[in-house]
Parts: structure tokens; sequence; C-alpha cells
């Protein structure tokens, strides 16, 4: 959103369907490189929380959604990564609503937007690892909930222990790139008027 003070009318129309189609590839690279490297976190809404930053909600969904298609295809499609659509849809709102109501504008924002988002990705998470699959989706992390299912935990309970540890580091690797960006160019629209 804050880059359409930077341009003119004529312009933004290609430049958010070229930032949304860049930002699907990218979420797609990095989650499938981070597949291939077995770190245990996504990197699949790095971009979906840019877009929601700089572009707001419908390029954001349209990320958000078509990012996980990507990285099904990417995988080979084993069907794990449909499901979490709805997490990236989630971070997308959630990113949005803190750019609309002000509450993207200092590092203490930035990091509230982290804690909310991990939260609010981790039950989600939980829910559709829980309901859908059974506690395993064949990622990485899947062996930290095993190891705490063992203890006598619900699967519930050990995937949103897992997840909230993972996704306040994965919603931070996202969070923080775009907060930066946005400042960088809300100075830059600042010093155009």
């Amino acid at each position: 959103m804050v880059l359409y003070y930077l341009i003119d009318r004529k312009k933004r129309n290609l430049l958010t369907v070229s930032a949304i189609i860049t930002a699907i590839l990218l979420n797609g690279l990095f989650s499938y490189l981070n597949n291939l490297m077995g770190f245990p976190i996504f990197l699949n809404s790095t971009f979906t929380v840019m877009t929601a930053s700089l572009f707001g909600l419908w390029p954001a969904v349209v990320v958000g959604l078509l990012s996980n298609c990507f990285i099904e295809l990417l995988n080979g499609f084993p069907g794990s990564y449909i499901p979490f659509t709805a997490v990236n849809i989630l971070t997308a709102l959630v990113t949005t609503f803190f750019v609309k109501t002000k509450h993207f504008e200092t590092a203490t924002h930035a990091f509230w937007l982290i804690i909310i988002l991990s939260a609010v990705n981790s039950l989600a998470g939980a829910l559709i690892v829980t309901f859908l699959f059974g506690g395993t989706t064949e990622h990485g992390i899947d062996n930290l909930v095993k190891s705490i299912t063992v203890s006598g935990k619900s699967v519930f309970s050990a995937s949103f222990f897992v997840l909230i540890v993972v996704n306040i580091v994965d919603k931070g690797l996202a969070v923080l790139p775009s907060f930066f960006l946005y400042k960088k160019i809300q100075c830059l629209a600042a010093g155009e008027k």
C-alpha cells in the first residue's frame, strides 16, 4: 500500500501483478530450498508478509493462496501443502490489519506482529496437522512433535508447542525484512511529497 504513493496510477496494476508473481515464486523457492536443506522452519510466507505490508490485502491473499499451490507443485503434489494455504492467508489478513491500523510503524509493532502471527499460525497449523494429518506432515518438525507425543501429550498440544517455537523464528524472518523495507519506502514517499 505504501508503494502507491510513489508511483502513478497507470503503473500500479503492472507493479502489483509483477509483485504478486515475484512473491509467489520466491515463497515457493525459499520453501523448496528450505525443505532440501532440512531446516525446521517453513519460509513459505516471507513474501506474503512483504506483499501485505507493501500492496495490501488482496494481493497478499493471492500470494498466500498461490504460493502453497506452487510449493505443492515443486514438491511433486504430496498433498501436504495445499491445506496450509489457510495459514498463509491468515498471515496476509493479520499483517494487513497491522498495516491498516497503523501498527506497523515501530520496532515494537514489528515484534508484536511476529508474536501474533506466530500464535495465529501455530493454532491454525496445529489444527490442520492434528485433524487432517494425524500429526505427521512429512516435514522436518514431525520428529519433534512425535517425541513430545511419546511423553503423553496430545498431537494437538505437541504440534502447537513445536509450531509456536518454529513460527517465532519463521515469522521473524518474514516480518523484520518486510518492516525495514516498509519503513524505507515510507521515508522515500515522505521525501517525494
